[in-house]
């Protein structure tokens, strides 16, 4: 998720929203810190259907201070 490009790092996060594998939570919790809004509200689906990780609810609480209002409103949606 090191792409100059946001839109490579959306994809990256979409195909990782497809993948069920337990590893993919902490690339998807750093998503929510990328410097593209889209990037993070891309993150925030695929961190809602984790949220019984403890980690992906700490990184969706923290996701409701975002500098985004879409971000917050999504991820105060997920918890």
């Amino acid at each position: 998720m090191t792409d100059r490009e946001p839109a490579v790092r959306r994809t990256a996060v979409a195909v990782l929203t497809e993948t069920t594998s337990p590893g993919t939570g902490p690339a998807l919790a750093a998503a929510l810190a990328d410097r593209d809004a889209a990037v993070r509200k891309a993150a925030i689906p695929a961190l809602t259907r984790r949220r019984a990780a403890e980690e992906a609810r700490a990184a969706l609480a923290a996701a409701t201070a975002d500098a985004d209002a879409d971000v917050r409103a999504y991820a105060a949606r997920a918890l």
